[in-house]
């Protein structure tokens, strides 16, 4: 439904992105991932055609919709900004008819009343959007950005104004709605976990360009490189002192990493005994910082139950070498 092809912009002499193709199906999430200012939001606007100037091609089916020769204003897209971006001088029911000026009276009014009955808003119709909680603004923000039945759904930070039980729910209600719908929706948020549970893929950004775009478990459990790795999970990088011992030899451009849950500490002998250093406690789970003895390397380590380890004990790390991951640097 939507194809992003060898996208590019700059701004004044600033390269900001380069190269960035990628394809969204129907009924398909993609979330963009990457550090701030690296041009998530841009490749919104880009899309949307609130951005004009830019390198490359991008498609809405069949459709080029913008490109260096072609930029068509009409686009069969809705999007919710960060800051939802609701009129403040009009109600509930204004709000959500300002993208209707293209239908007659009647026809307006319809669609209008079938938005509010799909979002639960029409007790609130009359009222102005200061009068609203926030889960109540979004919905407004997110039934605006529906009226006029779009083929594509862009959405910047939709949840960063939301306290995390209504998050939650708010993000399992949109998926919900993106799946019924069909559409082709394109998430930018800086939420690894939001990203993860919420996406059928996920592309993330570096250095400016796409540096690996998969389906989320893939890209989770194959991480490209150490860039990815660090972005989407907790890891530890292994020091060449633990490779050895285990007679693990990789290349100069490679590094070897696990995921820290996969790390354990027992007092149980093996070859690499390690000092604690700080132990805090995180709810449901304790996290550890343990030095190696050997190399004075640093690790962090999640564990639910410590037992009667102190700050200072010497203990011993184990990982299983099937955990261990080998990729890029």
């Amino acid at each position: 439904m939507v194809s992003i092809d060898n996208f590019g912009i700059s701004f004044n002499e600033t390269k900001i992105l380069e190269d960035i193709t990628f394809d969204v199906k129907a009924g398909e999430i993609v979330t963009i991932l990457g550090a701030s200012g690296c041009g998530k939001t841009t490749i919104l606007r880009s899309i949307a055609g609130l951005q004009k100037e830019h390198e490359g091609y991008i498609c809405i089916g069949d459709v080029c919709v913008s490109s260096k020769e072609i930029y068509k204003k009409d686009r069969e897209v809705g999007y919710i900004f960060q800051d939802y971006a609701l009129f403040p001088h009009l109600n509930v029911e204004e709000n959500i008819a300002f993208a209707l000026f293209k239908l007659s009276k009647s026809e307006k009014t319809k669609r209008v009343n079938e938005l509010l009955e799909q979002f639960n808003l029409t007790e609130h119709k009359t009222k102005q959007i200061h009068q609203l909680s926030g889960g109540q603004q979004q919905r407004v923000a997110i039934a605006r950005a529906l009226a006029n039945n779009p083929k594509i759904l862009l959405l910047d930070e939709p949840f960063s104004n939301l306290d995390a039980m209504l998050r939650y729910k708010t993000k399992i209600w949109l998926k919900d709605i993106i799946k019924q719908l069909n559409l082709s929706a394109i998430l930018v948020t800086h939420d690894k976990k939001e990203a993860l549970s919420i996406s059928d893929k996920i592309g993330i950004i570096n250095d400016k360009k796409l540096i690996q775009f998969d389906s989320a478990k893939n890209i989770f459990d194959k991480p490209a490189n150490l860039y990815v790795a660090n972005f989407l999970c907790e890891i530890n990088k292994l020091p060449n002192i633990y490779l050895k011992t285990l007679n693990l030899e990789i290349q100069e451009n490679k590094v070897c990493i696990v995921k820290i849950d996969k790390c354990k500490l027992s007092k149980e002998k093996n070859d690499f005994l390690v000092e604690i250093l700080d132990i805090s406690f995180c709810g449901d789970y304790y996290e550890l910082i343990v030095q190696l003895k050997q190399s004075k390397d640093t690790l962090l380590i999640k564990m639910n139950n410590i037992e009667d380890f102190k700050i200072s004990d010497f203990v011993y790390l184990h990982i299983n070498k099937q955990d261990l991951m080998i990729i890029d640097k």
